[in-house]
């Protein structure tokens, strides 16, 4: 019995000893990553890769104590950027024109000065000259999205994607603070990534989609309904609409009886009723550009899904059902417009005005009782964009419209505030 013993220590011993000494060795993987990222950057004269790898270790350092699980992650990441024969090696610059890997998108949340981050896949043939559309896809309920090191990880420990979805734009996944819902902190977490996107690259205002699965297609519905002059298009995958009733509403149907909406669902998923509701429910809203798609299956999402909705929402700009008098869905040149970054406003946004012709541009901003709150601007205008700074730190939470006026022609936007 002694013996028997004995011998089951021993093995316990030599098992602590080998975890830890696989522990460490993790662990100087780890600052093999770091040390791999550093050394890609140096030797980089392409500022995205740079910016790429430093987000990297930002996200990494970020962290106050990495766990073992983190550490393990972090070690299989390494691996894949230390071998050369990884398909769509994460070393190569090319992987990440090729649309094979995402790069990663870091900043400083001014909101709480918290480190967050996104994925980014590039345009096909990009080139960081030219302007893009924008498409966002929110993340579902999923165990991945709880730990920041494992989301930013995940695409560097799979195969290379080889889907075609979003090609024509830039693509981000955002992390929105891991299973929140996009609710407070994980909805500004949405609009302080594309803030930060925006400082790098050309978005085109006129084309930009939101999308999400499950609880991101909840995260699009509720962020879409709150800043519909934002998007051209909003994307519900398997929606969790049922999250809070009142997304529901009458209201919120009217808000969005203009904006394209497309659904897709599977037959057995349990989401099936509601978001067939939904659809419904636009329908006699009057929205005439919503589609409902549904396939063999349960609560699911495949890269055909998103390809086939992509292929569907990149015909539509904002322009074609919000600032024009065309009948919605009809794509023509850019004519006059003006829209606001971010909308809601917590504090400052970008007004972004468009004239198809000089003249003097006014524009003036109404509360919800249609009071004149303040003038914007008014002076004597080229054609062309203009850009204008939108200070709302003065004004209460509520819902404003603001309208543009050149000659005899008006448009209108209507303004979030969120404090």
């Amino acid at each position: 019995m002694d013996l028997k013993n004995t011998v089951m220590k021993e093995k316990c011993l030599l098992f602590t000893f080998l975890l830890s000494f696989s522990i460490a060795y993790c662990q100087n993987d780890v600052e093999a990553l770091k040390d791999k990222l550093n050394q890609l950057a140096s030797e980089s004269s392409n500022t995205y890769f740079i910016n790429h790898c430093k987000a990297f270790i930002s996200v990494i350092e970020a962290k106050e104590e990495l766990t073992e699980t983190d550490i393990s992650f972090l070690s299989e990441t390494y691996a894949n950027f230390s071998n050369p024969d990884t398909e769509g090696n994460p070393s190569e610059f090319l992987s990440y024109t090729k649309r094979q890997r995402p790069f990663i998108l870091s900043w400083v949340s001014p909101t709480d000065e918290a480190v967050s981050f996104s994925l980014l896949k590039l345009p096909l043939d990009w080139d960081p000259a030219k302007t893009y559309p924008l498409y966002i896809s929110l993340h579902g309920l999923w165990s991945v999205a709880e730990n920041p090191i494992e989301y930013m990880t995940y695409p560097f420990r799979q195969g290379p994607s080889g889907s075609f979805a979003f090609e024509d734009g830039y693509h981000l996944s955002p992390w929105g603070r891991g299973n929140l819902w996009y609710e407070g902190i994980s909805e500004t977490d949405i609009w302080e990534c594309i803030a930060s996107l925006e400082k790098i690259v050309k978005i085109d205002p006129a084309r930009k989609y939101l999308t999400g699965h499950s609880m991101g297609g909840y995260g699009a519905w509720t962020i879409g309904m709150k800043s519909v002059n934002t998007w051209a298009a909003l994307g519900i995958r398997a929606g969790a609409l049922g999250h809070d009733p009142d997304v529901l509403n009458d209201d919120v149907f009217e808000t969005l009886k203009d904006i394209p909406v497309y659904f897709v669902v599977g037959n057995m998923d349990g989401l099936f009723n509601i978001n067939f509701s939904a659809y419904q429910k636009l329908l006699l809203a009057g929205n005439e550009n919503t589609e409902f798609v549904t396939f063999e299956g349960g609560h699911e999402s495949l890269p055909e899904h998103s390809q086939d909705m992509y292929l569907w929402m990149k015909n539509f700009t904002n322009y074609d059902w919000n600032m024009s008098n065309d009948k919605p869905g009809k794509i023509h040149s850019l004519n006059q417009s003006i829209n606001c970054f971010p909308n809601p406003v917590r504090n400052n946004a970008l007004l972004i005005c468009q004239l198809e012709q000089p003249g003097r541009m006014v524009i003036d901003l109404y509360d919800m009782l249609g009071r004149k709150v303040k003038m914007l601007f008014n002076d004597y205008t080229h054609a062309g964009e203009h850009n204008l700074d939108f200070d709302a730190t003065d004004l209460s939470s509520g819902t404003y419209t603001c309208i543009l006026k050149v000659g005899d022609r008006v448009d209108k936007i209507k303004i979030a505030v969120i404090k």
